[in-house]
């Protein structure tokens, strides 16, 4: 829409997939309606149940027993059981209301997605394509080694410690006592590693979730590897902030310690026809219906690909304020972080999209950039396409808000919703009135 010398847009993508190291996939999130089925909590008559079973039956409400046959359309019950035969019949002794049985649901799903989620870290592969990205693994090596000084001799907590290369960087470093954390199968591999290096008196592997996890003495360093795309996709800070809290000494470390997400205009004119006016002309063939379900589908599933550095077309900026690591509150890491931004064009053309990564840093003595013009990283950077270009020339501004949502239905919580309302301002014109997400 043209709003005097504005033009006006929003638009939003979500980020969603097992881990980040393979293909990002995702869609446009919806909230999820609440069950509402009513349930029952249902015993067999009989001693020494064993377990429970979650099912449906197709009862009517008024009935005092119930089948044991199950039927989709029927309200959820919970079974209480030692061992039945299919033409038993239940007695009601209790029932859940709505919220109850969402909530247990909720759990599920949640408990679900983490399980996927670890598993996907239990294979070889992903941890080949980890340290055998050198930007990252040698980042983290300079950082460990800088801190040498607050390391030695020290207790040192790597969160999330995969194979444990960064547990024995900092045994290397002099620690006294390293705890490496990890909730994946990994570990079975991690502790061999540790004891063919000559760490086994000095690194312990703990597999669990580091939430669950207990370490019987305050630590001096955190360290973990625990961004996404986009920083925060996969949502493990929290993991390390939980820990931060928990286990860290008075005038402890966290590496890194703070974590910027980046974003700039991209100008791609390449990347727009391979992905809309290609379906055009499809050899000879008229394919343009499908324009629409492409458009879709890339604010559905954003592509996490390399931007190559002259497709920018301003200056990066932060999306959002940079995240104290070492101080940021757990709870602050559930809600909506919401940033406003103001992106000049650096010259005449079609802007397709927005290029989004992150920078991280170690107390100023080592960063980490995954952003277009540093040195290539498996985080690539993560592309959001617009509805259709804007044409913007030199000295023109794109002003507006950005929000990054953690997910919050069920099973989806390790997801990203990425909002983004704008506004295009004609060179020497003033931005007012911009859109919050929310509108």
């Amino acid at each position: 829409a043209s709003l005097g010398g504005h033009a006006r847009f929003a638009t939003r993508a979500t980020i969603a997939a097992p881990s980040r190291r393979r293909h990002a996939s995702a869609w446009l999130a919806h909230p999820i309606r609440r069950p509402t089925s009513r349930s029952s909590r249902v015993a067999r008559p009989g001693p020494n149940p064993r377990g429970l079973c979650v099912s449906r039956l197709a009862a009517a409400a008024s009935d005092d027993r119930a089948p044991a046959a199950a039927q989709d359309d029927g309200p959820d019950v919970v079974f209480e059981f030692d061992d039945f035969d299919d033409d038993e019949t239940w007695d009601v002794i209790e029932s859940f209301d709505e919220d109850e049985l969402y909530e247990l649901n909720a759990s599920r799903s949640d408990a679900d997605a983490d399980d996927t989620y670890f598993d996907s870290y239990s294979h070889l592969g992903i941890h080949r394509e980890m340290i055998g990205d050198a930007a990252r693994t040698g980042a983290y090596l300079d950082a460990i080694e800088a801190h040498r000084p607050q390391i030695e001799g020290k207790v040192v907590l790597d969160v999330g410690c995969g194979t444990g290369i960064l547990s024995m960087f900092a045994a290397r470093c002099g620690a006294r006592k390293v705890y490496a954390v990890d909730a994946s199968g990994i570990t079975r591999h991690t502790r061999r590693l540790v004891k063919e290096n000559g760490f086994d008196g000095i690194i312990e592997v703990i597999k669990g979730k580091m939430e669950d996890v207990d370490i019987p003495e305050k630590v001096d360093v955190i360290v973990s590897e625990w961004m996404g795309y986009a920083l925060l996709f996969e949502s493990m800070l929290p993991s390390v902030v939980d820990a931060r809290d928990r286990f860290l000494a008075p005038g402890g470390l966290v590496l890194p310690n703070e974590a910027a997400v980046k974003v700039a205009l991209m100008s791609d004119d390449d990347r727009w026809h391979g992905a809309v006016t290609f379906w055009e002309d499809v050899y000879g063939l008229d394919f343009s219906s499908l324009i629409p379900r492409a458009k879709r589908d890339w604010h559905a599933d954003p592509p996490v690909q390399t931007v190559p550095a002259d497709k920018l077309a301003s200056d990066p900026v932060d999306a959002v304020e940079p995240i104290d690591c070492a101080s940021v509150p757990l709870d602050a890491l559930y809600e909506p972080i919401a940033g406003d931004v103001r992106m000049v064009a650096r010259r005449t053309c079609d802007v397709h999209g927005l290029a989004l990564w992150f920078d991280v840093d170690f107390y100023g003595k080592v960063k980490l950039s995954t952003g277009p013009d540093a040195a290539s990283t498996h985080w690539y950077q993560t592309v959001l396409m617009f509805d259709e270009p804007a044409a913007m020339a030199e000295g023109d501004a794109l002003c507006g808000t950005i929000e990054l949502e953690p997910g919050s239905n069920p099973g989806e919580r390790r997801t990203l919703n990425v909002y983004f309302n704008y506004d295009v301002v004609k060179g020497g014109k003033e931005e007012d009135g911009l859109v919050e997400p929310d509108d």
